[in-house]
C-alpha cells in the first residue's frame, strides 16, 4: 500500500484545509488491505478521497457530501460501502 495525495503535503498553508486524513481500511477477515486519503478544505462542503478498495483492491478517486459520523464511502467497482474507522492513536497525515 501506499497511495498518495494530489497534491504536494509540505506545500499546505495553514488553514487551507478543513479536514484531511489518511486511514488503512479493513476487509472482512479484519485484514488491511485498504487505504483512503479524504481531504475536504476549508469553506468547502465536498470532500475528496483516493481510495484502494479492502474489498476488491480496486484504486479510485471521488467525491462525497457527508452528513453525519461515522463516515462512509461507496467502492464504484464491488459496490460495498466502507465505514472509515475511528482514529485512536493513529497518525494523521
Amino acid at each position: 500500500m501506499g497511495l498518495k495525495p494530489p497534491f504536494d503535503v509540505k506545500s499546505i498553508k495553514p488553514g487551507e484545509f478543513a479536514y484531511i486524513t489518511k486511514r488503512k481500511l479493513k476487509n472482512k477477515n479484519n485484514e488491511e488491505t485498504g487505504e483512503i486519503i479524504l481531504w475536504r478544505k476549508k469553506d468547502e462542503e465536498e470532500s475528496h478521497y483516493i481510495m484502494k478498495c479492502p474489498y476488491c483492491g480496486t484504486e479510485q478517486s471521488g467525491s462525497v457530501v457527508f452528513k453525519r459520523r461515522p463516515y462512509r464511502v461507496k467502492c464504484s467497482s464491488c459496490r460495498r460501502t466502507i465505514t472509515l474507522p475511528k482514529l485512536l492513536s493513529k497518525k494523521v497525515i
